[in-house]
C-alpha cells in the first residue's frame, strides 16, 4: 500500500478515535450517536491492517516513540493485529516513560483490540513476575472479563498495588465465590487505587464494611473517586446520605460533587435543591439542570434551556491529564445552560405527579427497565454510574463495559435484558 495511504488511515483514525473517546463521556451523545463515530474509526483501523504486513514498518515507531495519544492507539491496535509481540514489547517498554496519555491509548488497544489476536497474546503475562506486563494483562483482560477468579485470588497478595487494584477489579461473585477473606485488609489498604478497588470488589460482593469504608472514601477522596463514592451512596437509597448531600450542595467547596451525585438519588428533594443552584455560576446552573432532568425528566431543551453565550465545544478536550480517571467527569461545558424561571413554572403544576418517598430516573419510577432503558439511550457522561448500579443490583451478574466497542455493550444490554422486570428497585447495600 502506498505511504500516503497509510499516513492517511493512521491520521484519521488518531482524529476519530479521540472523537470517540470524548463521546464515551460526552452530555450530548448517546450509544448510538457514538456508534456512528466508532464505525468510521474501525473503517480506518482496518485500512491499516488490511495493508498487511507492508504497514509494520511504518506503524512501528509509531507505538515505540510517538507522543501524539490517537497515533499511538490506531498504530498499536493495527500492530496487535499484524505483530503483536512487537507491540507488546514497545508497550512493556514505554509503560514507565512515555507520557501518561500515550499509556492510556496504549492501554484502550489492549482493551479495545481483536479478542483472537490479544487475548492469547497477553496469557502468558499473567503468569510473570514482572509487575509491569503483569498489570497491563490484567487490566486488558479483567476489561475483557477474562481473568479467573483464581488467578486474581492469588495476586491480592502481590507487592505492587498496580496489580493489585488490578486483580481487585477482576473480581465477580458467584454461586460458588464468597467475598475473599482479604478484602477486610484491603478494604483499609493505604494505597489509594487498592482501597478504592477493595471497595468497589466488596460492593459487589455484599459487604457491609464496603459501604462503610465507600462513604469515608466520601469524605475524604477528591476528584472522581470522590464523586463515584457519592453517587454510588446517593444510589443506594441511604436516606442519611442524601440528608448529607443535601447539605454538602450548601458549601461551595463541594457543591459540584453534590449535585453531580443528587442526580442519581433520584429523590425529589434532591430535584427541589437543584432548582435552587439553576441561577447560580454557569457551570454550577449547568450541573443543577443535569441533575433536575436526571430526576424528573423534564428535557433542557426549547424554553427550558438558555442560549448560550457563545459556541462552546461540548466534549471535553483529550489532552487533559488523567485521562483514565476524569474523562466521565469533564462534559459540564456541554450541558444546556437551565431556564430557571421556565422549568420553576413547570414544576409548579408538574411536581404533583411525583410522590416524595419514591426513586426516579428520566421522571420514571426506579425499575429495571427505567435503568437499562437509561443505559441503552440516556447521555453517554450518565452510563458509567447506571453501569455499576446495575453490576451492583445483580452482584455482578449483569455487567455493560461502557468502554467498549457498542456491539460488545449491545450484547451486553441484551443479556442483561433478562432482570429488566425483575431487578430489585430497592436500596442496597445499607
Amino acid at each position: 500500500m502506498m505511504l500516503d495511504v497509510l499516513e492517511e488511515h493512521l491520521s484519521e483514525a488518531a482524529f476519530l478515535w479521540a472523537q470517540w473517546e470524548r463521546a464515551n463521556v460526552a452530555a450530548n451523545y448517546t450509544l448510538d450517536e457514538a456508534a456512528e463515530l466508532e464505525t468510521r474509526l474501525l473503517a480506518h483501523l482496518d485500512g491499516l491492517v488490511t495493508a498487511g504486513t507492508s504497514a509494520t514498518a511504518f506503524l512501528a515507531p509509531k507505538v515505540q516513540e510517538s507522543e501524539d495519544p490517537g497515533e499511538a492507539f490506531s498504530a498499536a491496535w493495527a500492530l496487535l493485529a499484524l505483530a503483536p509481540s512487537l507491540v507488546l514489547e514497545a508497550m512493556k517498554a514505554r509503560a514507565t516513560d512515555a507520557p501518561f496519555a500515550v499509556q492510556f491509548a496504549m492501554t484502550r488497544a489492549l482493551e479495545l483490540g481483536e479478542a483472537a489476536v490479544v487475548e492469547p497474546a497477553l496469557a502468558p503475562w499473567l503468569n510473570t513476575a514482572e509487575s509491569i506486563p503483569l498489570s497491563l494483562a490484567l487490566n486488558a483482560l479483567g476489561f475483557r472479563g477474562r481473568i479467573s477468579v483464581d488467578r486474581a485470588l492469588q495476586l491480592l497478595g502481590h507487592p505492587d498495588g498496580v496489580v493489585v487494584a488490578a486483580a481487585l477489579r477482576a473480581l465477580r461473585p458467584s454461586p460458588k465465590q464468597h467475598a475473599p477473606k482479604e478484602l477486610g485488609r484491603l478494604l483499609v489498604d493505604s494505597r489509594p487505587a487498592v482501597r478504592w478497588a477493595a471497595i468497589m470488589a466488596g460492593l459487589l460482593f455484599g459487604l457491609r464494611d464496603a459501604w462503610d469504608a465507600c462513604e469515608q472514601d466520601a469524605i475524604t477522596a477528591q476528584g472522581a473517586l470522590r464523586r463515584t463514592a457519592w453517587g454510588l451512596l446517593a444510589a443506594a437509597g441511604d436516606a442519611r446520605f442524601l440528608a448529607r448531600l443535601l447539605a454538602s450542595a450548601e458549601s461551595e467547596s463541594s457543591r459540584e460533587d453534590a449535585l453531580w451525585a443528587l442526580g442519581f438519588s433520584g429523590r425529589i428533594p434532591a430535584a427541589e435543591s437543584c432548582m435552587r443552584w439553576m441561577e447560580g455560576t454557569p457551570r454550577v446552573a449547568r450541573l443543577a439542570g443535569e441533575a433536575f432532568s436526571a430526576i424528573t425528566g423534564l428535557r433542557l431543551e426549547g424554553a427550558y434551556a438558555l442560549a448560550e453565550p457563545e459556541p462552546e465545544d461540548a466534549l471535553p478536550p483529550l489532552e487533559e491529564e488523567s485521562l483514565d480517571a476524569d474523562l466521565g467527569l469533564r462534559a459540564e461545558d456541554g450541558l444546556p445552560l437551565p431556564a430557571a424561571e421556565e422549568i420553576g413554572r413547570w414544576w409548579a403544576t408538574g411536581q404533583t405527579a411525583f410522590h416524595a418517598d419514591a426513586r426516579y430516573l428520566e421522571g420514571r419510577a426506579f425499575t429495571g427497565s427505567a435503568l437499562l432503558d437509561a443505559l441503552e439511550h440516556g447521555p453517554m457522561r450518565r452510563r458509567q454510574m447506571h453501569a455499576l448500579e446495575l453490576m451492583l443490583r445483580t452482584r455482578g451478574a449483569c455487567t455493560v463495559q461502557v468502554q467498549a466497542f457498542s456491539w460488545r455493550q449491545r450484547e451486553e444490554l441484551l443479556l442483561a435484558a433478562a432482570v429488566r422486570e425483575r431487578l430489585p428497585a430497592w436500596g442496597v447495600g445499607r
